[in-house]
């Protein structure tokens, strides 16, 4: 265990057999390796100690330093120096064994799974034992605790090695016992009109762990319903954004989930000014003597509602931040967050500054808050400034105004799931969005990290959770992760800094499930109910029934609903071995309604299959109210508003029955052609804003009603078209035109900014229906190829635009050229060397052979003639030419041009000389 320490004997022998003596091996060379720094070295006083300075007992200590697996050995070191090492020790350094929780309050026949934390992990089993099964009694293996009677027990665990040995053990306390007075739990005792506060039930011991799987029919009531009002927590099927008001006590109908009555928790929503008192009844039954025993509680709990002030009308633009604290980068625009910015993007900083306040505490206001470049720091508490933004133009707004308030209460939030309740299949995984508020319940805008979460379960082994770390290693406080292991209802619990006065609750139901949970229907519709999760997909293995005909009627076999009257019903489904329910709300509206789609639209890239807007229709005619029936079309309208963005038309879904209004947008090219038209029609086209934003209502009526009407309206941002995508600039045609028509908001880059501009020559500004002319212009240079890109930060779309440029001259590869060049002036330099020694060799003369006798000039003889050959006796030392070579040389002599001979010469070519 971490923190201990524990004694090695040693042995070391010959290879007989023989066993050294103990105190042999003080002169021994011996020596404990370790792996890592988990294990450290110790002598027995405790006393820390290095492996370099060696064993010089049979006995040694290890102190476990960390938590970790790891290994070690001891070697010795023989005379020849060879070194003989022992066996490798695997050792794990765990944790202290502790039961969670600790202590824990139950009432008779409430359960909960008991985890064990630390001990070791491997190489070993855990056992959990009662010592006082009449209180309680706990299954060994699994840890589930369940209580029988009043009494306290003690919770002993342990964990044994294979062999089974007792390597720790921990204990626990478990206190059962039943409440003689209940409560009702808020975070606060006040809430701001408009914001919403969960509330429960409450022991003064214990929690809902203790009680809220043996308690059911719960009835909450509300005594002024002006002041104060319940939000219950399903939502509509169909993807409605509100959840229908339930307010009469006949459609506060007992939800239940798997045998457990899941209505323990409620949502409180302010409504206006005053106080009021919420109370809640509801009946447990209690375990006693192996028979339940029914027991009635009710409880009330007065509440009060804080208005907001007459002229808050900045309410909406304040951020609430907790003190002593650093935001990230919420002041876009800043100087600080564009220092590091491309420097093609010219776009101007915005200073951020706070406003100055008078009067005495106005020092200490605005030294409460600072603003550090693109983020805010807070200091103080209960502090209110506002933002003044200044960009370079001189303009100035009010940004936002901050408001310094402690994190008072903790806020869950699920997706596609009630405030409360969730629903998983196994395997699957649920992230909870964390938020906090302060006192009143205002939400905070920025919180990560103030406060410390305590996430626990009462049956770990249906879910596991997992809370993850930030970038600097710490835990993350505003999203906690949960994953299905097994089948069942659990119960999970988000405190923040281990107050339990400061907490929330999710029910998690893992395994099958029905399928859609909690719909609400509206008169007329037709719903087919299905069942998902672990392998349900047999038809034939149950029934359907309603709990009210009146209110909806159902299928047995098919699951197919129709909702008949308004009310609150429960739909259930029966198997073998299964019981499955749901609770469905059925609603009388006499509007269309019409949901946009969760995207952004847009004309670029074109909508192929249009963007859809699906219609819901009320129950005003009866040949209508069936919309939603496979078999039946309904015949609708749809229009566009503003008309010319596109056109619409309706169109109903074959196999799944659903309506729709499919909007198509127009092109850009075509909005800018039709500009002119628009504006002798008067079309109110400049409502689009200059940047090319607007928002698209889409209207749908039926036929043979038309003035029931009912609308959807989504965000459309135009795209924009080019003129062209690929220029060809000559010598002679070096400048052209680029035209840029539709949402003219864009940005141009390009690469050879030396070579290539591009300039705005002419902007039209018409919001999506604008048109933008920029000249492209080639600024010199030598041949080049370049691509203008076009894009539009708002939707990211981007166009290319391909630029090539010659100048008209051929010019070789530069490589090629310059080895032509070299190769020519080598040539040419070779050449006239061999010319100069050439010459220079003809014109020589024969210094190195003496000169013989001169020969007297024969009269009579004119011109030049070539001496007779002699005989060879008439020198006896000169060696005998041969003829061949002697013909040679005169003939070389008599056809050498330019030769010049210095008057006659006569010699007898037999000689050498």
């Amino acid at each position: 265990m971490e923190g201990t320490t524990e004694p090695f004997e040693l042995l070391a022998g010959t290879d007989d057999g023989n066993i050294f003596d103990c105190s042999m091996y003080f002169y021994m060379d011996i020596h404990a390796y370790m792996e890592d720094n988990v294990l450290v070295l110790t002598n027995e006083e405790g006393s820390f100690t290095t492996g370099n300075d060696g064993l010089h007992s049979s006995k040694f200590f290890l102190r476990a330093q960390s938590l970790g697996l790891t290994t070690f050995y001891v070697g010795v070191r023989r005379r020849s120096g060879q070194e003989i090492y022992s066996q490798i020790i695997r050792v794990e350094v765990y944790a202290p064994l502790r039961i969670h929780p600790d202590y824990i309050f139950l009432v008779p026949g409430a359960s909960y799974v008991l985890a064990l934390e630390g001990g070791p992990t491997f190489g070993s089993f855990s056992k959990f034992t009662c010592l006082d099964d009449e209180t309680a009694t706990i299954d060994g293996s699994s840890g589930r605790l369940t209580a029988m009677s009043i009494g306290n027990a003690t919770i002993h665990a342990s964990i044994y090695a294979n062999g089974g040995t007792l390597i720790c053990e921990a204990f626990a306390k478990v206190e059962v016992g039943i409440p003689s007075v209940m409560s009702l739990h808020l975070q606060s005792e006040y809430l701001c009109v408009g914001c919403q506060m969960p509330i429960y039930p409450s022991f003064p011991e214990g929690d809902l762990f203790s009680f809220y799987e043996v308690c059911k029919d719960y009835t909450w009531s509300v005594e002024d319903e002006k002041v104060l009002d319940f939000r219950p927590s399903q939502y509509s099927h169909f993807g409605s954004d509100k959840a229908p008001s339930v307010h009469s006590k006949e459609e506060l109908y007992a939800y239940h989930l798997n045998n457990t009555d899941y209505r323990f928790i409620n949502m409180l929503h302010g409504r206006s000014e005053g106080r009021t008192k919420v109370s809640v009844s509801f009946c447990c039954d209690f375990l006693s003597s192996g028979n339940t025993q029914p027991m009635y509680f009710k409880a009330s709990q007065s509440l009060r509602v804080v208005p907001e002030l007459p002229l808050a009308l900045g309410l909406p633009i304040t951020w609430v931040l907790p003190p002593y604290y650093t935001t990230s980068d919420l002041l876009p625009g800043s100087s600080e967050s564009y220092r590091q910015s491309d420097s093609h993007h010219k776009k101007p900083s915005v200073m951020y500054s706070l406003l100055s306040s008078c009067g005495k505490d106005s020092h200490i206001q605005q030294d409460s808050i600072v603003i550090v470049g693109a983020k805010i720091k807070t200091r103080g508490s209960n502090v209110l400034s506002c933002i003044k933004a200044k960009d370079q133009s001189g303009r100035s707004e009010i940004a936002a105004c901050i408001r310094v308030s402690e994190v008072a209460q903790v806020r869950a939030t699920t997706k596609g799931s009630s405030d409360h309740v969730a629903y998983l299949s196994s395997d699957d995984k649920l992230e909870v969005a964390i938020g906090y508020t302060d006192d009143l319940g205002y939400p905070f805008f920025e919180a990560n990290g103030v406060v410390q979460l305590d996430v626990k379960t009462n049956y770990p082994n249906l879910v596991s959770i997992h809370v993850p770390r930030d970038d600097n290693g710490s835990h993350c406080n505003d999203v906690v992760h949960l994953q299905a292991r097994n089948r069942g209802v659990a119960l999970v619990k988000i405190a923040i800094d281990h107050n339990p006065q400061k907490s929330v609750y999710i029910l998690v139901s893992v395994g099958a499930q029905l399928y859609p949970m909690n719909p609400v229907l509206y008169v007329g519709h037709v719903l087919k109910f299905s069942r998902t999760g672990d392998g349900m997909n047999d038809p034939t293995s149950g029934k359907w029934c309603s709990a009210n005909e009146s209110v909806i009627s159902i299928d047995r076999l098919s699951g197919e609903a129709h909702a008949h009257s308004e009310g609150v019903t429960q739909v259930i489904f029966e198997g073998p071995n299964l019981k499955l329910q749901t609770t469905a709300t059925v609603q009388k509206m006499d509007l269309v309604s019409v949901n946009p789609p969760g995207e952004i639209l847009t004309n670029v890239p074109f909508p192929t299959k249009g963007y859809k807007f699906s219609v819901l229709f009320s129950d005003l005619f009866d040949h209508i109210s069936d919309a939603n029936r496979t078999d039946l079309e309904v015949a609708y309208d749809c229009k566009v508003d503003p008309s010319f963005v596109g056109y619409v038309k309706p169109w109903s879904d074959n196999a799944t029955g659903a309506s729709y209004c499919i909007f198509f947008p127009y092109s850009p090219k075509y909005l800018v052609n039709s500009l002119s038209k628009f504006k002798d029609d008067g079309v109110e086209f400049l409502a689009t804003g200059s940047n090319g934003i607007l928002f698209v209502s889409i209207i749908a009526s039926p036929k043979s009603a038309p003035h029931i009407s009912g609308s959807g309206r989504a965000l459309f941002i135009g795209g924009f078209s080019v003129s062209v995508d690929e220029l060809n600039l000559t010598r002679g045609s070096n400048k052209t035109c680029i035209t840029v028509a539709g949402n003219t908001e864009v940005e141009i880059h390009w690469n050879v900014r030396h070579q290539l501009s591009v300039k705005p020559v002419q902007k039209d500004n018409f919001g999506s229906l604008g048109c933008a002319e920029y000249e492209v212009e080639v600024l010199g240079g030598g041949t080049f190829t370049d691509k203008i890109t076009i894009m539009l930060p708002a939707t990211g779309q981007t166009a290319e635009v391909n630029v090539s440029y010659d100048d008209g001259e051929k010019n070789t590869p530069r490589g090629r050229s310059t080895f032509l060049r070299v190769a020519v002036l080598t040539c040419l330099i070779l050449l006239i060397l061999t010319v100069l020694i050439f010459l220079r060799f003809l014109e020589r003369p024969d210094s190195s052979r003496p000169s013989g006798p001169p020969y007297l000039p024969v009269p009579g003889v004119a011109g030049y003639l070539t001496p007779d050959r002699r005989i060879a006796h008439d020198s006896q030392s000169s060696p005998h030419t041969p003829q061949p070579f002697v013909d040679y040389v005169r003939r070389t002599i008599d056809e050498t041009p330019y030769y010049r001979r210095e008057g006659r010469r006569r010699f007898d070519p037999q000689r050498t000389y």
